[in-house]
C-alpha cells in the first residue's frame, strides 16, 4: 500500500490519515474539484431536510466509502470543550485501541489508503463544522454544569406538552424540585461542593427519568420535570428512583416538591407553574402573597 502524506499509526500501516496542512484552503486546491460537488450537494441535501449533525457525519463517511471501495473510515474530530471525538464508518464503535493507534490529531482515517489527501481534507472540515454545529445546539438548550435541559429548553418543553393536552387531551405532570439548605453548603463548604451537588443531583434526575420525560435545571438550586402521559400517581415512582440513585451517590441530598397536572389542573404553562410554586412553597410551612 502506497505511503500516506501523513504517516499511518503504528502497528496500522492500511490506515491514512487526512489532517489539513496549516495555512492550505481545501476548497480552492484544484485537487477538490472532483469531489466538491458530492461533498457540498450532501450538505445541501441535508440542510433542506434537517440540521448538521451527527447523523451528516455518518452520511458522509458512507458516501465516501461508496466512492472509493473503502472497508472502514474513522473521522477524528476535537472540541475545546468535549476533547476529542470520534466517528467511525456503519456507526460502529471505535475502541479504545483503535482511538490510541490512530491518535488525537483530527483527520480522517481510510482503509485502503486510496483517498487523497485533499478530499480527506474537506471531508474533515465538512465533518467538524457538521459537529461544532450540533455541540452548540446542544450547548444552547443544556445547563453546563449538570447536562440536563436549561430553563429555555425546558420552557419550550413545557409549551408543547400544553398545548398537546389542551388539543388533545394527553396528560402530563410538572415537577418543580427544590435543594434544601443549598444555601448553607455554599456558605460553609464552599460553591466547589455545591456545584459537586448540583451535578450529582442533575445526574440523579437523568437516570430517574423515562424515555419522553424532561429533566431540567431551571434556576440556581431549582429543577424541573415534565413527566408525559402521567396523571398524577405517576410522580411518585419517579421520586422513589430519584431518591434511590441519590442514595447512590457521596452526598445526602434533600429536596422538596410541588406538582400540577394538566389538564387536570390546568393547561396553561404559567397557571401550572403558579400551582407546583404553591405546592412546594405549602410543604415548606411558606404561604406565597
Amino acid at each position: 500500500m502506497s505511503a500516506s502524506a501523513d504517516p499511518s499509526p503504528v502497528g496500522e500501516p492500511g490506515w491514512s490519515s487526512g489532517s489539513s496542512a496549516a495555512g492550505v484552503s481545501v476548497l480552492s486546491d484544484p485537487r477538490a474539484q472532483g469531489y466538491e460537488p458530492w461533498l457540498f450537494q450532501t450538505m445541501l441535501d441535508e440542510l433542506a431536510e434537517s440540521e448538521l449533525g451527527i447523523g451528516f457525519i455518518y452520511t458522509i463517511l458512507e458516501l465516501l466509502a461508496q466512492r472509493h471501495g473503502l472497508v472502514d473510515a474513522v473521522v477524528v474530530l476535537g472540541h475545546e470543550s468535549f476533547g476529542t471525538q470520534a466517528f467511525r464508518l456503519g456507526r460502529r464503535s471505535v475502541e479504545p485501541e483503535l482511538l490510541a493507534r490512530l491518535g488525537a490529531t483530527p483527520g480522517v482515517y481510510c482503509e485502503p489508503d486510496v483517498v487523497s489527501e485533499a478530499e480527506r481534507d474537506a471531508v474533515r472540515t465538512a465533518c467538524q463544522l457538521s459537529w461544532s454545529m450540533h455541540v452548540a445546539r446542544f450547548s444552547a438548550a443544556h445547563d453546563p454544569l449538570t447536562n440536563i435541559a436549561n430553563r429555555r429548553a425546558f420552557d419550550a418543553a413545557l409549551q408543547t406538552a400544553a398545548v398537546h393536552s389542551a388539543r388533545y387531551g394527553w396528560p402530563f405532570t410538572m415537577v418543580l424540585l427544590d435543594l434544601n439548605h443549598f444555601k448553607t453548603v455554599n456558605d460553609q463548604r464552599g460553591h466547589a461542593a455545591g456545584d459537586h451537588v448540583l451535578r450529582q443531583f442533575g445526574f440523579a434526575l437523568r437516570q430517574s427519568v423515562r424515555s419522553g420525560d424532561t429533566a431540567a435545571r431551571i434556576g440556581g438550586d431549582e429543577f424541573a420535570v415534565i413527566l408525559s402521559n402521567a396523571e398524577g400517581s405517576e410522580s411518585a415512582g419517579f421520586l422513589e428512583r430519584l431518591r434511590l440513585h441519590l442514595k447512590a451517590g457521596d452526598e445526602s441530598i434533600e429536596f422538596t416538591t410541588g406538582a400540577a397536572v394538566a389538564p387536570a389542573d390546568s393547561t396553561d404553562p404559567n397557571e401550572l407553574f403558579r400551582i407546583a410554586d404553591a405546592r412546594l412553597y405549602e410543604k415548606k410551612g411558606i404561604v406565597l402573597s
